[in-house]
């Protein structure tokens, strides 16, 4: 009898959250779209305002020690930017930076522009509709109910309460096609694709950190930026071993704590990798 009841009330929950979440996400999807309340948001010293209803990341102690780490004129890496708080306190904090948002999404990504243009940071963030991989390629994306939980797999596209709301073909690049310049342009236009090389990269991208990384692994070696990342379980693997052991191999130390790791290059010649 206790684990009927059990069991009901968990599916009590699951049906809550799923109408709490999806009510939320539809209501967000519609503000960014028609502009009506960007209420201001705060992390650190930094103030800028978005069109997103909550502040998720106040107390974000990652992206509290970039803000602490950003230095006028470094250049910042925004990989899964989503609709922009990276990006957004980054430029409110440092107008001097600059700062590269990847974000895959189109949604997503139109819901970012409109929060670069209600901050008038045009001139300071650089928005980029593609994904980040281990290669530069035209590749199937999974749009979610949820929609920051897209991803370029399915399943972290249907976590929790979630399910792929549609597919996408999308624009992919390496990070070190894009920072040799190599030819490679966006699907905005870009002549010829080159950016200048970051001092600070930070990846958030539902289980695909592996992938951004490894086609970077030119960039981490020579470049040497400091790496914000958030770990997530890849297609339903914990890979987390496997992206620490690149970054080690590559010559950075990392400070993990739960949900973020600092990776701070050592001094001295990345260690060579086959991987």
């Amino acid at each position: 009898m206790s684990g009927r009841i059990d069991g009901g009330l968990r599916r009590a929950q699951y049906s809550l959250r799923y109408v709490v979440f999806s009510a939320y996400y539809a209501a967000v999807r519609r503000n960014h779209r028609h502009g009506w309340y960007a209420p201001k948001k705060r992390v650190g010293s930094a103030s800028f305002r978005s069109y997103e209803l909550v502040n998720k990341h106040g107390d974000d102690a990652l992206l509290r020690r970039l803000l602490r780490a950003c230095e006028p004129g470094d250049v910042v890496y925004d990989v899964g930017a989503n609709t922009g708080v990276y990006s957004l306190a980054v430029a409110a904090n440092e107008p001097t930076a600059r700062v590269v948002a990847f974000e895959p999404n189109p949604d997503v990504a139109a819901q970012l522009r409109a929060n670069v243009a209600r901050n008038g940071f045009g001139d300071r963030i650089t928005v980029r509709e593609e994904g980040v991989g281990d290669r530069t390629e035209i590749r199937r994306f999974h749009r979610s109910t949820y929609d920051e939980l897209g991803s370029f797999d399915a399943r972290n596209a249907g976590a929790w309460e979630a399910s792929v709301r549609d597919e996408v073909d999308v624009h992919v690049v390496a990070l070190d096609d894009i920072v040799e310049g190599v030819g490679v342009g966006d699907k905005d236009g870009d002549e010829d694709g080159e950016l200048p090389p970051p001092d600070h990269l930070k990846i958030d991208v539902e289980g695909y950190g592996l992938e951004v990384l490894r086609g970077a692994r030119e960039t981490l070696r020579s470049v040497r930026p400091t790496v914000y990342f958030e770990p997530h379980r890849e297609g339903g693997e914990d890979r987390t071993d496997e992206v620490a052991s690149l970054l080690r191999s590559l010559g950075y130390r990392i400070r993990a704590r739960p949900g973020a790791w600092l990776c701070v290059p050592t001094a001295g010649e990345a260690a060579e990798t086959t991987d």
